[in-house]
């Protein structure tokens, strides 16, 4: 990690911006499956060949690699999906089923959105900025579960960004043939356990390690006791 990646007491006595706040309440925590926390009755898909498909893509972890039941897109290339989630969680990880890279159905750009109040449109959407654009025509590694089959990608995600989320949108665009995108499996890993802070203590320092304090009878100097966040 790079050190304009540490967080000091400095940050949060002088500029508690909301980015700030984030990265502080995005911590450490577990990498879970969080499938059981997706409300997948009302997870809706825009430009569907079939419309009712859109939970199908929302297996159990067991299920992940199955191709029997998929959503793919309609009249083009470009598919929404919005996935609401039954309480607030922190997303560590993206996984994706998609068909393997070279498919003329793989999709190859992913945007990604967070906290929509409802299924937005692709017009909404183009006028938002994502909180990720990702080049999926390629897995980030390569995987391959027990039996030596093509497993799931696994994106890493904003951590900061994506710290407390009801919802995620996705849209998938710019398929291999340019005329239509597959899906088979969407999951996510996380944690389902809020970070509760105390924004009344942000930027106090601890009395051992307050300027002020003396030790052997002279006063530290100001600045060589801050705590480092990551």
């Amino acid at each position: 990690m790079s050190c304009a990646d540490d967080l000091t007491v400095d940050d949060l006595n002088t500029s508690v911006t909301t980015e700030v706040l984030e990265r502080v309440s995005a911590g450490e925590g577990s990498n879970a499956n969080l499938w059981g926390w997706i409300d997948r009755d009302n997870v809706v898909g825009l430009n569907l060949a079939e419309p009712q498909t859109a939970p199908k893509v929302i297996k159990p972890w067991d299920e992940r690699v199955d191709e029997e039941e998929f959503v793919e897109s309609g009249v083009d290339d470009e598919l929404i999906l919005h996935i609401p989630f039954t309480t607030s969680l922190r997303l560590r990880n993206l996984c994706m089923y998609l068909p393997a890279p070279g498919h003329p159905h793989r999709p190859g750009r992913l945007r990604i959105f967070a906290n929509s109040p409802h299924p937005p449109d692709f017009a909404e959407l183009e006028s938002m900025d994502p909180i990720m654009d990702l080049d999926v025509s390629e897995p980030p590694t390569q995987r391959r579960d027990i039996g030596g089959r093509r497993d799931v990608d696994e994106w890493p995600l904003k951590v900061q960004r994506m710290a407390n989320v009801f919802a995620v949108t996705l849209l998938f665009s710019e398929a291999g043939t340019g005329q239509r995108s597959k899906v088979f499996y969407i999951g996510f890993k996380g944690d389902a356990k809020q970070l509760k802070m105390d924004m009344s203590k942000l930027g106090q320092v601890p009395a051992s390690q307050s300027a002020d304090k003396k030790v052997d009878g002279v006063a530290e100097k100001k600045g060589a006791g801050y705590t480092t966040i990551r």
